[in-house]
């Protein structure tokens, strides 16, 4: 269940509107002022969080993240309806999560393109682009078909995330991610076993 302390709200705050509530904190900027309202609207956070992150985990750490965000910036904010308005954080800052967490990996893909480089440097810049593009495509050839999948629609097919992977081929959010994590690995293996046989022909 939610890791989110929830505390016991006063009659007070159950009567007052969002607006009032917002407006309190905003004048008190502390945690506990904030705690009524983002309570209010907790399962509703955690369900948007879990909707795009796809496990409880990954929603509940979104959820705190997000309640710290909102107690050091909701003070400057002008806002007219709070529900709409922490919907629209909440769609960001899934979102958000879900491109660093491809960003990251796509950081992590370059040593193929290192590994690449130096098996290829000899080559003439006419012939590179396309021995590079077949040592690549033989690496993914040699996976399996799981592997080889994740890592076509991750990597060469735009607009692909984790989830979308998990949604199109109806598997396990952690499943794909192990292996497309796995299917990565052996490309690493696969590249420098190439760069390796390149260099004892030199």
């Amino acid at each position: 269940m939610l890791r989110f302390l929830r505390s016991k709200q006063s009659a007070d705050s159950e009567k007052l509107s969002d607006d009032q509530l917002l407006s309190r904190f905003q004048q008190s900027p502390q945690a506990v002022n904030l705690t009524p309202l983002f309570e209010r609207y907790l399962e509703l956070t955690y369900g948007l969080c879990l909707r795009y992150l796809g496990t409880s985990t990954r929603a509940e750490d979104a959820v705190m993240d997000i309640f710290e965000w909102l107690v050091k910036k909701l003070p400057e904010q002008e806002i007219k309806n709070y529900r709409s308005w922490l919907q629209t954080v909440v769609r960001n800052h899934c979102l958000m999560q879900l491109r660093k967490e491809k960003r990251d990996s796509l950081q992590n893909s370059v040593e193929f393109d290192v590994q690449l480089h130096d098996m290829l440097h000899q080559e003439g810049e006419d012939d590179r682009q396309d021995v590079r593009e077949t040592a690549l495509q033989d690496c993914i050839d040699q996976l399996s078909q799981e592997q080889k999948q994740g890592i076509e629609m991750f990597y060469l097919q735009d607009g692909h995330t984790y989830k979308s992977i998990a949604d199109h081929l109806d598997l396990d959010l952690g499943r794909v991610r192990s292996f497309i994590q796995n299917g990565r690995r052996n490309l690493r293996i696969c590249l420098e076993s190439k760069t390796e046989r390149t260099n004892e022909r030199e």
